[in-house]
């Protein structure tokens, strides 16, 4: 959809207005968007430690909630000054319109249509409990 919305723009404003437009607007949004991203990851990454610590793990990370939380702070930081930016605002505001809509979406519609990924039928049926196949994977602490 981003390249569609960047093709529309390129012909329609035109080479110079619609290459400033992409640059300082949609690649911004693109930034906004990974660092929400980051920061909910992170974020997600640390209460499934709280919350289900014996959960069994093919993979643990070496820098832990310390690791997490950095990452939190580093996508908070980003966030900031891409709002205090005048020049990035606009693709601020135009990916905070974009997520509310999907929100919108999601809470009317998508939710009724949800199928489980393959991780988290993993952690419903045989992560809390335990797997022969995962045995000796994530009994280490950090």
């Amino acid at each position: 959809m981003g390249f569609a919305v960047m093709l529309i723009v390129w012909f329609v404003a035109g080479a110079e207005k619609g290459g400033a437009f992409i640059g300082g607007t949609l690649l911004n949004m693109a930034v906004f968007g990974a660092m929400i991203s980051y920061a909910m990851q992170g974020l997600s990454f640390i209460l499934l430690r709280v919350r289900m610590p014996n959960i069994t793990r093919p993979y643990r990370s070496p820098l832990g909630n310390l690791g997490a939380a950095v990452t939190i702070v580093i996508a908070l930081v980003t966030l900031y000054y891409q709002l205090k930016d005048p020049i990035y605002q606009k693709g601020v505001y135009g990916a905070a319109i974009w997520y509310l809509a999907f929100i919108l979406y999601f809470a009317v519609i998508g939710r009724h249509k949800l199928v489980l990924s393959p991780e988290e039928e993993f952690a419903l049926t045989k992560g809390a409990h335990g797997h022969p196949e995962t045995e000796g994977y994530g009994k280490t602490t950090l």
